[in-house]
């Protein structure tokens, strides 16, 4: 291996040494083209022979980045004239495979007597590895603070260590605020109690945790989130932080309430429709036979309806059903459920009562309704029918005794009530 005069006398165990690390070691004159005199034989990582340089084949000017040469060479022009003993960059370095390398390069300059710098002393490792890896960081950082994604990090405490923009803009807490302090700082009340146990011994056992969950930002207003948390490992496996990452999708859950009362709501009166109120009768007697509960069902229908529409015309017709669904409905109870059953008949569901005082709650319904003068009908009256629920029989023969009593009620002169 050709060596350097002034290195003669280096111990060939250190020379090996240096050419088995991954430190590049070079020497050359500080000239035109900085002629080499020492490349360390480790320099053919890169795929080029020490001898290329020897004889001139190669200098760094064909190797350093266009972009990277110009910084370079300047770099080592002012740091001489200024009088510096050394200068570092971080160059790119092409390879023989015309892939580029990323270099640390320390450059330190050997003097003569008068103090004119005549040779470059360099050193140069390998970083594209570090490199890339900062850049791939960078790109995530970039992407994590610029999505619209709610990203935050914690320990494995619980703490949160890092917060993005969206999750600041939304909840309206800055960084400060949250960095070290418990996501459990936007969790609202609204929040299921049983999720948050889920959560943790989900993720504490390794899995990952998906679900929307209801948060609260800083000025009291609530959003749903449609969360995933991950735990992140440790080389040694063990669990050193959590990422959850979420959406806010207070909107479609919105949506979806809307549809859902849509589906279970008449359209004209805002009760509950048919198919819900057979639903809930259904609950209902469940309940009853399960815990010997006991509920009452009253049926009431408005007296010569068809007269109101045909004098008065449709729309006053509806006016009057949706007044009486209004009034009706602050009468009962938040526990009774009231609905439209179809047409101008109405049905309510009134929980814990017993058949004497379903009738009491009818009569009051009946007084209610004849007091009052509707816009264009003047006054209107209805007939009701009134039944306790019987233990052991069906939704059917539950509806059929309460039309029944209806139909008596109004056999018998309207404005009444009957019960069976």
């Amino acid at each position: 291996m050709w060596q350097p005069t002034h290195n003669a006398q280096l111990p060939a165990k250190i020379l090996t040494l240096l050419n088995h690390s991954d430190t590049v070691i070079f020497y050359c004159r500080y000239q035109n083209g900085w002629p080499v005199e020492y490349l360390s034989d480790n320099f053919e990582v890169f795929g080029y022979t020490p001898a290329a340089f020897y004889e001139n084949r190669l200098s760094y000017r064909d190797l350093v980045h266009p972009d990277d040469l110009r910084l370079l060479e300047s770099s080592v022009a002012e740091a001489v004239t200024g009088g510096e003993a050394y200068v570092t960059r971080q160059i790119r370095l092409k390879k023989a495979d015309q892939h580029y390398a990323w270099v640390d390069m320390r450059i330190t300059f050997e003097r003569n007597e008068a103090g004119i710098v005549t040779h470059l002393l360099g050193k140069m490792v390998d970083v594209t590895e570090q490199v890339q890896d900062r850049e791939r960081l960078d790109i995530f950082a970039r992407v994590v603070e610029q999505t619209g994604d709610l990203v935050k990090i914690t320990d494995r405490e619980g703490r949160m260590v890092f917060v993005n923009q969206a999750l600041q803009d939304k909840t309206g807490y800055s960084e400060h605020e949250m960095l070290g302090k418990k996501p459990s700082m936007l969790k609202s009340e609204l929040q299921d109690p049983k999720k948050a146990k889920e959560l943790w011994d989900t993720i504490l056992a390794g899995h990952v945790y998906h679900n929307r969950i209801i948060n609260r930002c800083k000025d009291g207003s609530t959003y749903h989130e449609e969360t995933t948390i991950s735990p992140i490992f440790h080389a040694e496996g063990t669990i050193e932080y959590f990422v959850s990452t979420g959406k806010d999708v207070s909107q479609q859950v919105k949506m979806q309430q809307q549809l859902n009362e849509l589906a279970m709501k008449d359209p004209l009166t805002h009760l509950f429709n048919r198919r819900h109120l057979s639903m809930v009768l259904d609950a209902e007697i469940k309940r009853a036979d399960r815990y010997d509960n006991q509920f009452g069902l009253i049926m009431f229908d408005v007296d010569h309806f068809k007269e109101i529409n045909d004098t008065f015309g449709h729309d006053v017709g509806d006016e009057v059903l949706r007044r009486m669904a209004e009034a009706v409905q602050e009468e009962v109870r938040e526990s009774d459920q009231l609905g439209r059953w179809g047409g101008e008949e109405f049905l309510l569901i009134a929980l814990e009562l017993n058949k004497t005082r379903t009738e009491l709650l009818a009569e009051k319904i009946r007084k209610l309704i004849a007091g009052i003068e509707f816009p264009g009908a003047g006054r209107v009256t209805v007939s009701i029918g009134a039944t306790g629920y019987h233990s052991g029989e069906g939704e059917m023969m539950l509806l059929k005794r309460a039309d029944q009593a209806l139909y008596l009620a109004k056999k018998k002169g309207r404005n009444r009530v009957e019960s069976l």
